[in-house]
C-alpha cells in the first residue's frame, strides 16, 4: 500500500513539490507589460499553469500517500502541547510538523508574504530540539500552571525563529528577524492557549487571536526579542496573555 510509506518520505516529497511551486511563485510578474515585453508575458503565463499543476501535484500525492489525507483539507488549527509532546506517541511529531506548517503559512500570509519558503520537514528539528533541550519545562506542562506553559511555549518560539533565522521568509530583509519572532511567537502562543484551555480544533483560529495580541504590544514584544534573557522576557509577556485571552 502506498500509505504505508514512511512518513518522513511523504514529507519530503511534499517540501521538494513545495520548493519548485516557490520557485514559479517568485518568478512571476505582476505589473502591466508592453507589446515589446511579450516574451516576459508569456513567461508569466507558463509561471501560472505551471504554479497550478505543481499545487494538484502536491494535492495528490497528500491524497495517494499520507496516513490521515482528510487531516491536510480544513483549517488548520493550533494544539496542546500534550497532543504534540506526550499522548500520541511518535503520530505527535508528524501532527507537531503538520500543525506548525500550515499555521506558519497562514500567519505569513497574514503578515503579508505569501510566497515564504518553509518546509514541513524543518519543523521536525524543533520538535526533538524542544524534547532533548527543553524536557524539563515540556514535563512542567502537565500541572495546568500557565506561567509553565508559558516557559516551554516561549522556548518553542525561540527555537522555531532559530531554526528559520537564516532563512529569507521575507523579502523586506530589514524587517525579516522582527516578523519572523512574531510569526513563530504567534504560533507558539496559540499552542500555550491550546494547552492552558484545553482547546480542541473547531475551526476558531487561536492564531489569529495571539498575532493580533502580539502586534497590540509592538515594544512588549521587541523588548523580549532583545532581551539578555529572551526565554525569561517571552515567558512573562506570554505569562501575562494566556490568561487573558480566549
Amino acid at each position: 500500500m502506498l500509505r504505508d510509506i514512511h512518513n518522513d518520505f511523504v514529507v519530503n516529497l511534499k517540501d521538494r513539490l513545495r520548493d519548485v511551486r516557490h520557485l514559479i511563485r517568485a518568478s512571476r510578474q505582476d505589473v502591466k507589460l508592453t507589446p515589446q515585453e511579450l516574451p516576459e508575458f508569456m513567461l508569466d503565463k507558463v509561471a501560472r499553469v505551471l504554479d497550478k499543476a505543481f499545487t494538484s501535484a502536491e494535492t495528490v500525492s497528500i491524497s495517494l500517500i499520507s496516513h490521515d489525507p482528510t487531516a491536510h483539507s480544513g483549517a488548520p488549527e493550533a494544539r496542546s502541547l500534550a497532543a504534540y509532546f506526550f499522548e500520541n506517541g511518535d503520530a505527535g511529531e508528524a501532527l507537531f510538523c503538520r500543525d506548525a506548517y500550515y499555521l506558519t503559512k497562514y500567519l505569513l500570509k497574514a503578515l503579508h508574504e505569501s510566497n515564504a519558503l518553509v518546509h514541513e520537514a524543518g519543523f521536525a528539528s524543533v520538535h526533538a530540539t524542544m524534547i532533548r533541550r527543553h524536557a524539563t519545562l515540556l514535563s512542567a506542562t502537565k500541572s495546568g500552571d500557565p506561567k509553565a506553559i508559558a516557559n516551554a511555549c516561549a522556548a518553542l518560539a525561540i527555537e522555531l525563529h532559530a531554526r528559520y533565522r537564516s532563512t529569507a521568509l521575507f523579502t523586506q530583509q530589514a524587517t525579516d528577524q522582527m516578523r519572523s519572532f512574531l510569526c513563530f511567537s504567534a504560533l507558539a502562543l496559540a499552542i500555550g492557549l491550546a494547552t492552558y484551555s484545553n482547546h480542541q480544533p473547531d475551526g476558531e483560529k487561536l492564531v489569529e487571536t495571539t498575532l493580533l495580541a502580539l502586534q497590540a504590544r509592538p515594544e512588549k514584544l521587541e523588548q523580549a526579542i532583545t532581551a539578555r534573557d529572551k526565554l525569561h522576557a517571552l515567558s512573562d509577556l506570554f505569562a501575562f496573555l494566556i490568561p487573558h485571552l480566549p
